[in-house]
């Protein structure tokens, strides 16, 4: 593997797209940890500089690299999901290209420009790494509830996200239009979405701080140097999952229509049982009600969004 950190490379990175970065033993894993992909989730950003300052100079080096970014700078900024359009539903392959050929200066989409700019890490990641790049993409959401991963069913992802101790979830990645996580996945990275717990709650950081301790032991890239650490962050997030199901997938999605008017009913939060015909939200059409038995994950409570809510049952192998 090429070392990422060449100076002709690194001045071609912005100080606050970058993280940080940690180059360690070359031949390892190279690992992606892609935070604040929508501008009301910084607590991703903060558990991406707690891992930077929890390895930075400890011995011995980690194997491989990793490497921090920050996605949409501005809507970080502001405090919003995004600033013209969700940054997270445009990554379609046309789009892509488009982005790729247009001049900076021409686009007008704020989104798009972080996009493009992003591409430039992405693409020389991808050339320079011979072995497979992970990439994590952290998120958060507005309900209360608990933490889970979004997977593939592909056997290689189950069996490093199991190493994470957090539930796993089938099928949104391949619902959800447009995403990074589903883009690069074709570009043949390992990567998943962690969803770390509601916005502002005083446990999210600390979620998403454990799982990737746990997610760079689980390929390599750290060993003896953190033992015990490891062994608190996986008993830390046992405690908080280990009576939820560990495989669960996609059985409906409710999504929110330009003028629909939707409102959740409050109090649902992530892995809340709901049963077929109970009464959810509004929109303007009247009362909106589940489907199907199942848990509800992701109810929508924030103006920002179109997806209302998700049903997820337990996975059937």
């Amino acid at each position: 593997m090429n070392n990422l950190a060449t100076t002709d490379f690194a001045t071609e990175l912005s100080e606050k797209r970058i993280i940080g970065s940690i180059e360690g033993d070359p031949g390892g894993p190279t690992v992606v940890v892609l935070a604040g992909m929508h501008g009301n989730e910084p607590a991703g950003v903060s558990a991406a500089t707690n891992i930077l300052n929890k390895l930075k100079g400890v011995g011995p080096s980690i194997n491989g690299q990793l490497l921090l970014i920050r996605a949409n700078i501005c809507a970080l900024e502001q405090g919003v999901r995004y600033i013209d359009e969700d940054m997270n539903r445009l990554w379609f392959p046309s789009i892509i290209e488009n982005l790729r050929e247009a001049p900076e200066e021409q686009i007008e989409s704020s989104e798009r420009i972080e996009i493009k700019q992003l591409l430039t890490i992405f693409d020389r990641l991808k050339a320079q790494s011979d072995q497979p790049v992970i990439l994590a993409d952290l998120h958060t959401f507005s309900a209360d509830g608990y933490m889970f991963t979004i997977s593939s069913t592909d056997p290689r992802q189950r069996q490093l996200l199991a190493n994470l101790q957090v539930p796993m979830v089938f099928g949104i990645g391949e619902s959800l239009r447009g995403t990074a996580l589903r883009y690069y996945q074709k570009q043949g990275f390992i990567s998943f979405g962690l969803e770390g717990g509601q916005h502002q709650h005083e446990l999210t950081e600390g979620n998403i701080t454990s799982a990737l301790m746990l997610l760079l032991q689980a390929v390599g890239c750290i060993q003896q140097q953190y033992v015990s650490e490891i062994r608190d962050y996986r008993q830390y997030l046992k405690g908080q999952t280990k009576h939820l199901p560990v495989e669960t997938e996609l059985v409906y999605q409710h999504i929110i229509e330009p003028g629909d008017d939707f409102k959740m009913r409050p109090g649902y939060q992530n892995f809340q049982p709901v049963k077929k015909g109970e009464w959810l939200a509004n929109d303007k059409d009247g009362k909106i009600v589940a489907r199907c038995d199942g848990y509800i994950l992701m109810p929508l409570y924030q103006s920002q969004g179109n997806d209302g809510f998700f049903i997820i049952k337990e996975h059937e192998s």
